[in-house]
């Protein structure tokens, strides 16, 4: 009897009334046939789990408002999920066919999978009702990496008590230890949008944030296989381009090559390429720019954004759109090789990749040196985000023809901790050196922060220095340096859980300042920012800020002084499960003794599941700013006017197989009071059929045209038109 009163205490004490939830995979010897329907027999082999899903929004904490069955299987060559969704009222699911990884409004279930059970590193894998994938990883250190892919199989089926899916999720595309028995993290996410309700199985926090800290385990799994696949991915492309002004304006292109992946163990991979294909089938949109820098591109090619979390250097000391570049005359530079290396083992995450470029000549001369690039990047990781992190990259051009050699090398080294889960130190330093920088001085930089998170309050505050010298931008991106930046940011974050008509609301206040040591004060500020949104997914957000006098050191030949001035913006968003939804934004703020403003929105029409059209204006215009006319070698004042308009439309025949229609139309003004006003007109258009004609294996074929400016009037030139085939076939061995 004593014994008995002994647990019930025990209990009592490590938290009565807590459900410990068990995850269990069992074992079997033939596969299930992934249809989306798990009635085959061999799921009863597997241990269900029948716990309510508790949400995270809008009512974390409470019990979700319909039922969810799970069950996990495995064999030598995937883990298997079946996954039951009970609603009440099926007839009001959301349905939406997009594009893999487009994160629609919809019916959502997935499952998170920690394998090294760190707390640091999770996969993810979800569909939605009409069997859209959705895959990639979570990092406490790099963040989201959306960019990942994996080939996985899966199906889902709807009846009139609810949907199904079922996955099976190939060994050979996870990386994980070689021990006999493992224990993996494990999380499931189900988002039904008629109630606006996300759940897990293992809670999450109040704010927001998806911890890996918190997720479950997954008991069972023994003598997974030491996966060696080798996958290799071969293609053919082939390109016409009509060239109106062109002597030949006929301009056939064809190309071939391999990528290869070869996985050296359970947790370290090879990634080969020859002969890439880095040929861009989307359009870089245009976009204004006023500033000294130039614009900073968002990575879309395979080769590199798989992983981008693990390059994501310190100091921008590596971008990847230097690699394979749009040389001067418009030509891609080539990336003739290229190899990659990632893997995890003991705690530590490494990645190193090496890719060689061609030249680009003309006229007999080179435009654009042949190139070698190198990236190395190793994490010791300690859980829960903290690390010591060491990089370097280096770039080698060698002596082609009348260029001497040169190089570019920097390295630097990073470490954080995170203390109690709340509060978070980061440090980092690096350096650059270069052989056109003459003498190796004033080229280090420095950075450190410090900030405070919890349910309700974020707080945070640091600086970065990068010296004179410093200089990346070989393989790096690199802005202002000389000036230490300087910053403090406090918000607060309230849920309204169990209200009728609000969801959260949040306010922040951030200051920053900027100033070469000694010298000038390059800019500072201090921002006043808050926003609401409501349950029915609508959402608000406005600021107002105030900007102090600062000087700009790389205006003019020897900088300028502009006066202080106020700044405000807004920005808002409806319901995105609606057929129509929209997301409008505003700002404005003084702008070199002259005023600046910034309109914009993003309209989105889907009529059916399969179609889907879009519009997005822009707008914004500089008044009376003081700049520095070169033309006439004097200070001038400087009007601008851009407006641009994008148009897209798509209609997806199924999950593998999609029309879409591309297209944008833009005009930028420039007046200066000194010399006569220009004008620049561009727009271009691309039509896309993308096929997955069988896992992981695509074709695409598109034909557009792209009209630039002319050279004199800035009004539209006469268009080129591009065909474009390309085949890639996925071949497991």
């Amino acid at each position: 009897m004593n014994r008995y009163i002994f647990l019930i205490i025990l209990l009592f004490i490590t938290g009565a009334g807590y459900s410990q939830i068990t995850v269990q995979a069992a074992r079997i010897d033939e596969a299930p046939e992934i249809d989306g329907i798990p009635d085959e027999d061999i799921w009863e082999l597997a241990i269900p789990v029948n716990e309510d899903f508790i949400q995270h929004r809008p009512d974390c904490g409470e019990p979700m408002s319909e039922h969810t069955e799970i069950r996990l299987l495995y064999d030598d060559k995937a883990l298997y999920v079946a996954l039951i969704m009970h609603d009440s009222h099926p007839e009001e699911f959301t349905r939406s066919v997009t594009p893999r990884d487009y994160d629609s409004s919809s019916e959502w279930i997935g499952v998170w999978l920690d394998t090294f059970n760190d707390d640091n590193n999770a996969y993810f894998f979800f569909t939605n009702i009409e069997n859209v994938q959705q895959d990639g990883r979570l990092c406490e250190v790099g963040g989201w990496d959306s960019n990942w892919d994996a080939v996985w199989e899966s199906a889902t089926a709807s009846s009139d008590s609810g949907w199904t899916a079922e996955y099976a999720i190939p060994f050979a595309v996870l990386r994980y230890s070689g021990d006999t028995e493992q224990v993996w993290g494990v999380n499931f996410k189900r988002t039904m949008t008629r109630t606006n309700e996300s759940a897990f199985l293992f809670r999450m926090g109040d704010n927001g944030w998806i911890y890996i800290r918190d997720f479950g385990e997954l008991h069972g799994l023994n003598n997974l296989p030491d996966s060696r696949r080798i996958e290799l991915r071969p293609y053919g492309a082939g390109k016409i381009k009509y060239l109106p002004d062109s002597e030949d304006e006929w301009d056939p292109w064809g190309n071939a090559g391999l990528d290869c992946r070869i996985g050296i163990s359970t947790n370290v991979s090879l990634d080969l390429t020859i002969n890439p294909d880095f040929g861009q089938i989307e359009a870089d949109p245009d976009e204004v720019n006023l500033s000294h820098w130039e614009s900073f591109l968002r990575e879309k090619r395979p080769f590199f954004l798989e992983g981008a979390d693990l390059f994501d250097l310190p100091f921008n000391l590596f971008y990847s759109r230097r690699i394979g570049a749009v040389a001067p005359n418009g030509e891609i530079i080539p990336i003739l090789g290229g190899a990659k290396l990632t893997g995890a083992s003991g705690g530590f995450r490494f990645g190193l990749l090496e890719a060689y470029t061609g030249r680009i000549s003309e006229d007999g001369g080179i435009l654009e040196p042949a190139a070698n690039y190198s990236v190395g990047r190793v994490l010791r990781e300690f859980g829960d985000g903290s690390f010591i992190g060491a990089s370097m990259t280096s770039t080698d051009i060698p002596q082609q023809e009348n260029q001497d050699y040169s190089y570019g090398r920097s390295g630097a080294l990073d470490a954080q901790i995170r203390i109690a889960d709340l509060h978070t130190f980061y440090g980092a330093f690096g350096g650059t050196w270069n052989s056109y920088a003459g003498e190796w001085s004033d080229n280090l930089a420095y950075k450190g922060s410090y900030s405070f998170k919890n349910e309700r309050l974020n707080c945070s505050t640091g600086f970065s220095y990068r010296e004179d010298n410093f200089n990346a931008n070989m393989i790096g991106y690199t802005t202002s340096t000389g000036d230490v930046n300087s910053w403090a940011n406090i918000g607060l974050f309230h849920p309204f859980s169990g209200n009728p008509i609000l969801q959260e609301a949040w306010a922040s206040i951030y200051g920053q300042y900027n100033q070469i040591p000694g010298g000038e004060i390059t800019s500072r500020g201090i921002y006043l920012n808050s926003g609401v949104s409501f349950r029915n997914r609508c959402r608000i957000n406005g600021n107002i800020g105030y900007n102090g006098s600062w000087f700009d050191r790389y205006e003019g030949p020897d900088g300028a002084t502009y006066d202080p001035g106020m700044s405000w913006g807004f920005n808002g968003s409806t319901d995105s499960r609606k057929v129509f939804h929209f997301y409008l934004w505003g700002n404005g703020s003084a702008y070199r003794n002259g005023t600046r403003r910034y309109f914009g929105t993003w309209l989105n029409l889907k009529p059916a599941p399969h179609v889907s059209i879009a519009a997005g204006i822009d707008w914004s215009t500089t008044s009376d700013a003081l700049r520095y006319n070169c033309a006439n070698d004097a200070w001038d004042t400087r009007d601008t006017d851009w407006k641009s308009l994008e148009l897209s439309c798509s209609y997806m025949f199924n999950t593998d197989l999609s029309l879409s229609l591309v297209s944008q139309i833009s005009r930028f003004e420039s007046d200066y009071g000194l010399s006569e006003a220009s004008e620049s007109n561009d727009h271009w258009m691309n039509i896309l059929l993308s096929w997955q004609f069988k896992p992981g294996s695509m074709f695409y074929f598109m034909a557009g045209e792209n009209a630039d400016p002319d050279e004199i009037t800035g009004e539209y030139g006469e268009p080129d038109f591009t065909v474009f085939s390309k085949l890639t076939w996925f071949l497991p061995i």
